[in-house]
């Protein structure tokens, strides 16, 4: 067996650290415009957010403020499923797909595992692309407005990472 060690280096060797504040605008009504729905579940269990075992996909707007108008970050694309019996936890993996002037084309890969009944919940950083390469931080989502007439939600997302 031949061993090759190769140092890497990144393109600039000062780390960075980036902290934003931005807001997801989550639509799960189940209807036309919703932005958060399950795709599988078990047999004969409704598919909630509570019920074990659902799986569901989302692509959220991201932007700047909690106002849906304000300017445009980009999408939250991803995953969860409720993955406790109780139906408290759910594990997450979502990315952050920026489309902004400031970091248009990275990502921030979000993961984890959280009580999602929470008022602030968090999840690590554990990878990245683009201006985020070599990224590790963590995230924290906060909800920031419901409305359960609409199933219309924000979530307040700060964003902690330390990157080259």
């Amino acid at each position: 067996m031949v061993m090759l060690l190769v140092p890497a280096k990144a393109d600039d060797e000062v780390i960075k650290e980036t902290n934003l504040t931005v807001y997801f605008h989550d639509y799960s009504s189940g209807g036309p415009n919703s932005t958060a729905l399950p795709v599988v579940g078990f047999p004969g269990k409704l598919w909630t957010f509570t019920q074990f075992g659902t799986l569901f996909v989302s692509d959220d707007l991201i932007t700047e403020g909690p106002d849906p108008e304000s300017g445009t970050v980009g999408r939250g694309q991803g995953i969860f499923v409720t993955a406790s019996l109780d139906g408290l936890n759910a594990y997450v993996s979502i990315s952050i797909v920026f489309t902004n002037d400031a970091y248009n084309g990275s990502t921030i890969q979000v993961q984890g595992n959280s009580n999602q009944l929470k008022a602030v919940r968090e999840y690590g950083v554990v990878s990245g692309t683009g201006k985020f390469r070599y990224v590790r931080g963590y995230v924290t989502f906060e909800n920031y407005s419901f409305d359960p007439f609409t199933s219309y939600g924000i979530f307040r997302c700060n964003v902690s990472v330390r990157h080259y």
